[in-house]
């Protein structure tokens, strides 16, 4: 038997340090076809079941006036790929934006 024993929550402290995208080298962003690679520091990998929704993403090219629309976000360890609306050509240069949306799901 015992009593007044101390009791630990089994739970760790909440990850509240953002990522960081990776912005050079060779896990910079990049793009393959129609999909552009972004891959982040964090202390443990990113949340693959509550991703951001692919409009919070804004791709776009200085090389081509085609649109590029965001169709799919996913995410696989501290990497999250977008499928683009249509592949990208080696000639092309594209800037991607990334705006927070409200809730859980950032």
């Amino acid at each position: 038997s015992f009593s007044n024993q101390a009791v630990t929550h089994g739970t760790s402290a909440a990850d509240t340090t953002p990522p960081v995208l990776i912005t050079t080298g060779d896990l910079g962003p990049k793009v393959t076809g129609n999909q552009l690679t972004l891959t982040y520091t964090d202390e443990s990998n990113l949340d693959a079941v509550n991703t951001a929704a692919a409009s919070a993403f804004a791709v776009s090219s200085a090389g081509n006036a085609a649109a590029i629309s965001v169709n799919s976000v996913a995410v696989s360890g501290k990497t999250v790929t977008l499928t683009l609306s249509r592949v990208v050509t080696s000639a092309e240069t594209v800037t991607v934006s990334y705006t927070k949306p409200t809730g859980d799901n950032v």
